[in-house]
């Protein structure tokens, strides 16, 4: 109570500060009644688990933003974050913001990532995506055709996929889709059309199939003298370890939920782009397909996570075995 008269009596509408490892934000609304200033709203909130370092959390939560695709959308997102049992824990990730990025400059002098407890990485959803990473099954480059999908490559896709569906986060977002009408039956039925949505290939090079949902958005591609893609965390920081990626520094992030920035991956560049930091592969995996599936189009996903309105766009198309997904990737900005 006190900090928010201070912030009140101050005109402070907003402020941050760490404790005990987590961010925390406060934000004050006042009216002038009579002369007298009154507080009509006083909203605490909670960053993430992680703590942070330089820069500047872009908003604080709750902040008025467009609202949400549906109230149902909502509740399902409460309800996976809250089931979310592979989320990175207090104390697991520390992060360095750095400065704020300008043009395509270095802006920054540390990487992104300063700490990440890899104990996480022990957790099956975590364990069997890092084996698709480390066979090094995906070309990143666009215009390279990418290998069948078949023997060892069919396996390490199925087990990754299987251990995102078989989790609570995406039994959820199953439920949610067959409630609103965009797929029947059970998740076994439906998994080969799941499979085809993310790993259907196709050309971003008019030819070549050298891409698929899955590789753009969790594995990342190179196109030109530029990063396509690429929007898992874990991905980027086993980059960034290896001495792979050059962080340039943010162009905004709500405290270390989710962020855009900019970095360089050997010689590609991504100018702006980003990825939750604090949720876990299978909750990315299944609100990602929740949102190409029922709110796709730029932005068109909205929702708040952990008090932040969240935009998440999505395009599908059509591929040689069906539906397959374009791109799916959230931002804090609309």
């Amino acid at each position: 109570m006190a900090a928010y008269s201070l912030m009140a009596l101050s005109n402070t509408s907003s402020t941050s500060f760490s404790y005990d490892g987590y961010t925390i934000d406060l934000t004050v609304e006042t009216i002038n009644d009579n002369g007298v200033t009154r507080i009509a709203k006083a909203t605490p909130g909670q960053g993430s688990g992680s703590s942070t370092t330089g820069g500047k959390t872009t908003k604080s939560p709750g902040h008025s933003g467009t609202g949400g695709s549906d109230a149902d959308l909502q509740t399902l997102v409460n309800n996976m974050r809250a089931q979310d049992e592979d989320k990175p824990q207090k104390g697991d990730i520390e992060m360095n913001w750095g400065n704020k990025v300008s043009g395509t400059t270095d802006e920054s002098t540390s990487p992104l990532f300063t700490k990440v407890n890899e104990n996480l990485f022990n957790r099956p959803v975590y364990s069997k995506l890092i084996d698709v990473y480390n066979a090094n099954v995906f070309t990143p480059e666009v215009c390279t055709a990418e290998s069948e999908i078949s023997g060892t490559k069919k396996e390490l896709l199925d087990a990754v996929t299987k251990e995102f569906v078989n989790t609570t986060v995406f039994k959820l977002a199953f439920d949610y889709l067959v409630k609103t009408g965009k797929v029947s039956g059970t998740i076994d039925d439906w998994y080969p059309t799941l499979f085809q949505l993310w790993f259907g290939t196709y050309s971003r090079c008019h030819g070549a199939l050298g891409s698929s949902g899955w590789e753009h958005v969790f594995s990342g591609e190179w196109k030109g003298s530029e990063i396509d893609g690429q929007h898992d965390w874990t991905r980027y920081y086993l980059i960034e370890k290896a001495g792979n990626i050059n962080y340039h520094g943010y162009d905004s992030h709500d405290s270390n939920l989710i962020g855009t920035f900019q970095y360089t991956w050997e010689k590609y560049l991504k100018k702006i782009g980003g990825f939750f930091t604090d949720t876990s592969p299978s909750f990315d995996f299944s609100i990602l397909t929740v949102c190409a599936l029922a709110h796709s189009g730029g932005s068109a996903c909205r929702f708040n996570l952990d008090g932040y309105p969240i935009y998440i766009t999505s395009y599908t198309q059509s591929c040689t075995g069906g539906t397959c997904l374009s791109t799916a990737y959230p931002s804090d900005t609309s």
